[in-house]
């Protein structure tokens, strides 16, 4: 394994172990000496690797939003049933569950608010794509005769903006899925011929 290979699997590493113990404390009662802990190496090892919490906690954002991205275009490059198709791509949002971690943890509701570290410009960018995505998705699927879109830019904006917002107030994971279900039902409907 070579060095650059060995730092990015240090940084996930790290990275991993800070999430949980983001969960547990929340960001504000998060030290590094506690995610050196749990990552087990001292502190001046952490400070090898990032700067601080919140480079951490950017770093944990930036990879989750890039991997959403990835699985967005994957559902988005196939045609289908609007209902399903926006179903998948909310459920590209809710990885291995994670989703159930977050809004069920204690400090939840704080993870969910924290806007940190330079990595928040590079995931706003990130978030704008998969609009985009969508955008584009649907502007093709109603070229094509397939849905009903008269304007595509605005009800990716609405779809998306609906969707952020089925987090607040901050529900169970549960809830959560259950509002994504009815969004998508709702949209999907709307879009049907």
């Amino acid at each position: 394994m070579d060095s650059e290979a060995f730092e990015v699997d240090k940084k996930k590493s790290i990275a991993n172990a800070a999430f949980m113990v983001f969960a547990e404390h929340g960001f504000r009662k998060t030290s590094m000496q506690l995610i050196a802990n749990k990552a087990g190496m001292s502190r001046p090892a952490l400070y090898l690797h990032f700067q601080s919490k919140e480079d951490i906690f950017g770093y944990l954002g930036l990879d989750f939003f890039t991997k959403v991205l990835g699985r967005v275009d994957a559902v988005l490059a196939h045609s289908g049933n609007p209902e399903q198709v926006l179903q998948g791509v909310f459920d590209a949002f809710d990885p291995d569950a994670a989703m159930a971690f977050l809004l069920d943890a204690e400090h939840g509701n704080e993870l969910m608010d924290v806007k940190s570290g330079s990595s928040h410009e590079a995931i706003d960018k990130i978030a704008t794509n998969i609009r985009l995505a969508l955008t584009q998705w649907l502007k093709d699927e109603a070229d094509q005769g397939r849905i009903e879109c008269a304007d595509p830019i605005i009800t990716g904006q609405t779809i998306m903006s609906s969707f952020y917002g089925i987090k607040k107030p901050l529900p169970t994971y549960a809830v959560y899925k259950a509002r994504a279900a009815q969004l998508a039902k709702m949209f999907g409907k709307g879009l049907k011929l």
